[in-house]
């Protein structure tokens, strides 16, 4: 057996919803004096914007803060929100991947090239490649999958790498990439694959041909991926109703083989700590303090890259962080010990 050590991180998607998440949680790791013990970050989609971010400033927290403050204050979306946008969305069924890179350069990643971003912690941001079927993993030396082997992209930026992992096909057109070797692959958003991130940083891989193989003993998954609700009325009112249904249960079947495969090797000691920060966890301890309409705000809160402000901003804080705090203490001690 491989001999396991560090610490691993999956950020889950879930766009600005995500991102709110995940920063309680980084805030609880970082009152906890952990954050810095995290040697690898998984990321897709919403967990991508804020993973990159944290993978770039992890050494410096109130620019992380700052960065992050901005994206849930302004948002992603409004910058896309034009009349060249909205004719692309018309005439070409999509709006181009690299549009949402220019908006995320523009706002946090200013110009930062993938092979520029700190060698530790390990950043790895997961899309789904459509012709291959596989996740897509880009990292700072090495990018690609089992299928396509792996590639050095040194011209390749950050907000790509993190635009093509949070590209939702409802409204990204796929990104067609060309690979050194003159392969092409066709990326959509990684929840496509594993909405979880987690993937990515499970033993279970074939040495001789996956990429980015990792080998950690712990792994922490924060989970913010759960509100895929979709309203009820919407469901039977148009094709895209129909179309936003089936990619959500599609990805809660995801997750839920995920997590199958995540307890399995668990149990079989392949992974020696595993702690699991759930948005719509139901523990009883988690529920201290926090009304219905708190949690069915938590819970049912929309996936989208709108601004989160105000209350809704701070209770999706508030629940990562207690929920970070409370799995580090009852599941994974030995961090804090």
């Amino acid at each position: 057996m491989v001999n396991k050590q560090g610490v691993g991180l999956a950020l889950s998607g879930g766009g600005s919803r995500a991102i709110a998440f995940h920063y309680g949680v980084f805030e609880a790791f970082h009152e906890l004096k952990i954050d810095q013990k995290i040697d690898v970050v998984s990321a897709i989609s919403g967990g991508a914007v804020i993973g990159a971010l944290w993978a770039v400033h992890s050494k410096d927290w109130d620019t992380f803060c700052q960065k992050t403050d901005l994206i849930l204050k302004d948002g992603l979306e409004s910058p896309l929100k034009n009349l060249k946008q909205y004719c692309s969305l018309i005439f070409n069924r999509g709006i181009d991947a690299d549009e949402l890179a220019t908006v995320l350069d523009k706002m946090i990643f200013h110009g930062t090239k993938l092979a520029e971003i700190p060698d530790r912690p390990t950043l790895i941001l997961n899309a789904a490649d459509l012709k291959t079927g596989t996740n897509f993993k880009f990292s700072r030396e090495i990018c690609g999958s089992y299928k396509t082997g792996g590639h050095a992209l040194p011209s390749l930026s950050l907000s790509q790498a993190v635009a093509y992992s949070a590209s939702y096909p409802l409204i990204f057109l796929p990104k067609r990439l060309k690979l050194p070797n003159d392969q092409y692959v066709y990326l959509t958003d990684g929840g496509a694959y594993d909405c979880l991130g987690a993937n990515a940083l499970m033993p279970d891989k074939d040495e001789k041909i996956s990429i980015l193989n990792q080998s950690c003993e712990t792994l922490i998954v924060s989970d913010a991926s759960s509100s895929d609700y979709v309203e009820e009325k919407d469901l039977a009112k148009s094709i895209l109703g129909g179309l936003k249904g089936s990619y959500a249960t599609a990805t809660r079947r995801i997750k839920s083989l995920i997590y199958n495969k995540m307890f399995i090797l668990y149990k079989n000691k392949e992974i020696p700590y595993l702690g699991t920060i759930k948005m719509d966890s139901t523990h009883p301890d988690l529920q201290l303090g926090w009304g219905e309409e708190e949690l069915a705000l938590v819970n049912r809160y929309k996936t989208d890259f709108n601004p989160v402000e105000g209350k809704a901003l701070q209770l999706l804080k508030d629940k990562g962080k207690q929920s970070a705090k409370f799995i580090i203490k009852e599941h994974l001690g030995h961090l804090i010990n």
